[in-house]
């Protein structure tokens, strides 16, 4: 039986192509700005009988193929997501003026002056151009600074042991303004690294890491504000910080959205047809679990993913690979 699972965003982020169930054109509903992308004719000549797209954000108007009609459809809303609709203030001062509490805007300003004053800062986007010799050395205190965090708080971080597929995937995009890199530097040292793709006028911020050393200027809260300054200065419509409801996305965020799971079966296939009711139904548990705070609370596989990944991270060497 041939089956797929692709996941829509990175699929759209990362090689800006779409699954051959939807038309090419996608739009942000959020601005009305149109998204184009492609089929990747390798995958779409044979279409797979059963497939699950997952990660569809809400706020993208996908339109299914009229013409497939021996597929049908079965749509399952998974986890919330999180954005910043910057249409709807003219500047980050504004979006900071009307978004965050009266509190979080003092400590904001205060910590960020006091950051300045204490420490040689500036500020750099790689956006279109960037020296090779820089970028691999942003991966390696990216990947530094991952693997620290990774064990400080005993959870699994999925992008450690692929980074070498990352390493090699950014560069090209940021080239081609699909990705972009923002680093906030105390003198020649990254202090936070934020990766970025672009599609249409959406951001969706990728990872975002910093040195816990300066965990008391809290510098995630200064790197979304010079990213949100910069998306307003470049004229983006949107800036997706994705799933997780971190305090500090929940702090900016002023759209949270559903991401969708499509699970596309032969009408034909009696398998397919129970196959895609099954998925369906486990789906819907894993969300119900979600929602009760049993998954993602009180268990976490993150923490248990630590425990089994950790030796083979050890050994990892992504540089070398």
């Amino acid at each position: 039986m041939k089956s797929r699972h692709t996941n829509f965003v990175i699929q759209i982020c990362f090689d800006y192509t779409i699954p051959p169930f939807y038309v090419e054109t996608i739009v942000n509903k959020l601005s009305g700005e149109k998204l184009k992308a492609s089929y990747d004719h390798n995958k779409s000549s044979s279409l797979p009988k059963f497939c699950i797209v997952s990660d569809i954000p809400d706020y993208l108007d996908v339109e299914r193929l009229e013409r497939e009609t021996k597929t049908a459809i079965l749509k399952i809303p998974q986890y919330k997501g999180y954005l910043i609709n910057l249409k709807r203030f003219n500047s980050v001062d504004e979006l900071i003026g009307q978004n965050l509490g009266k509190n979080s805007r003092k400590n904001l300003r205060a910590k960020h002056r006091k950051l300045e004053l204490n420490h040689e800062i500036s500020y750099q986007f790689y956006y279109g151009k960037i020296d090779r010799n820089q970028y691999d050395h942003l991966f390696d205190v990216c990947y530094r600074l991952m693997e620290t965090r990774f064990h400080q708080k005993k959870i699994y971080n999925r992008y450690l042991l692929d980074w070498k597929y990352y390493h090699d995937l950014f560069y090209p995009k940021i080239l081609s303004k699909e990705a972009s890199i923002c680093v906030i530097y105390d003198g020649p040292k990254p202090i936070t690294i934020t990766l970025n793709f672009h599609r249409g006028d959406i951001v969706f911020s990728f990872i975002q890491i910093y040195d816990t050393d300066y965990f008391k200027y809290s510098l995630g809260d200064i790197a979304m504000y010079k990213n949100i300054e910069w998306s307003y200065a470049n004229n983006f419509a949107v800036w997706d910080v994705s799933k997780g409801a971190t305090e500090n996305k929940l702090r900016w965020s002023n759209h949270n959205y559903l991401f969708d799971y499509h699970i596309f079966y032969s009408v034909h296939s009696p398998i397919h047809r129970f196959l895609a009711f099954i998925t369906s139904q486990k789906l819907k548990l894993k969300q119900l679990l979600r929602n009760k705070g049993i998954i993602g609370g009180t268990f976490q596989l993150d923490r248990l993913y630590y425990y089994t990944k950790r030796k083979k991270l050890k050994g990892y060497a992504w540089r070398n690979e």
